[in-house]
Order: structure tokens, then C-alpha cells, then sequence
């Protein structure tokens, strides 16, 4: 299975996280936030719709037994982080963002947390397996 596309995003994933992150370091900055922020929901959307509507199910359709099995782990422990994000841009207006620096930086770092966590785990984990179990089956980057 073609993962290459997944860790293609994951990279840019982590490249606006650590744009986000940088910014909920410096306090001058707090109207730049906004526009980081949307482009990490836009991006990460996109990436979660591929893996959990595309990638999670293909995986849970191997014959390999361990590929299943870890794919279903993952899925339980990571699968959330579509509504924990959802929630989190919800929960912050530009409004309240300016009346709660301290706290909306505190949840960034903890969005950011979980979805490096989850990417970690896929790339070290799942996506492995995915490239040696999987060779038959359709590469993802020609799918969506």
C-alpha cells in the first residue's frame, strides 16, 4: 500500500503545527493565529477524511492479522482527534482568543500534542505495515 501521500501531509501537517506553535509563543502575534489555525483545520480535515474514510478501512480488510489488529488499536486510541479538533476551533473565536491568550495557547499546545502523537504512531507503527502487508491493494495517493 502507497503511504507516500499520507506522510506527504503529515509533513506539511507538521510544519503549520509548528508555525501555530511558534506563534502561541509570542504574544505580539496573536492576530496571526487565526489564519494559522484555519489552514491547519483545512489541511488536517483533509488528511483525517483520507485515512479514516480510505486508509483505516483499507487496512482493516488485510489479511494480515497484526496489520488489523494495529490498525484497529490505533483507530481507538487516535480516532478521536477529528472532534477534539472540530471542538477545539469551535471553542476559540478571534474574540475569545484575545480575551484568553494564556488559555487558548494552553489548548493549542494540547491539540498539537495529540496530533503529533497520532502522526507519531502512524509513521512508526501503521504505516510499515501498511507498505509490507499491503502491496496488492490500491495506492493511496492515486485515491481521492
Amino acid at each position: 500500500m502507497d503511504v507516500s501521500e499520507l506522510r506527504r501531509q503529515h509533513r506539511e501537517l507538521t510544519v503549520i503545527a509548528h508555525r501555530l506553535l511558534q506563534a502561541v509563543e509570542n504574544s505580539d502575534v496573536q492576530q496571526s493565529v487565526g489564519a494559522i489555525r484555519w489552514q491547519l483545520a483545512r489541511q488536517l480535515m483533509s488528511h483525517l477524511a483520507l485515512e479514516d474514510r480510505i486508509f483505516y478501512p483499507a487496512m482493516h480488510r488485510l489479511a494480515d492479522e497484526r496489520a488489523r489488529t494495529t490498525a484497529m488499536k490505533l483507530q481507538a486510541e487516535l480516532g478521536a482527534l477529528a472532534q477534539d479538533f472540530s471542538a477545539y476551533m469551535h471553542r476559540w473565536s478571534d474574540d475569545r482568543i484575545a480575551r484568553e491568550w494564556a488559555a487558548f495557547c494552553a489548548d493549542t499546545r494540547d491539540i498539537i500534542g495529540k496530533l503529533q502523537t497520532r502522526m507519531d504512531q502512524e509513521e512508526r507503527q501503521l504505516y510499515p505495515l501498511a507498505e509490507t502487508v499491503g502491496q496488492d491493494n490500491m495506492p493511496l495517493s492515486k485515491a481521492g
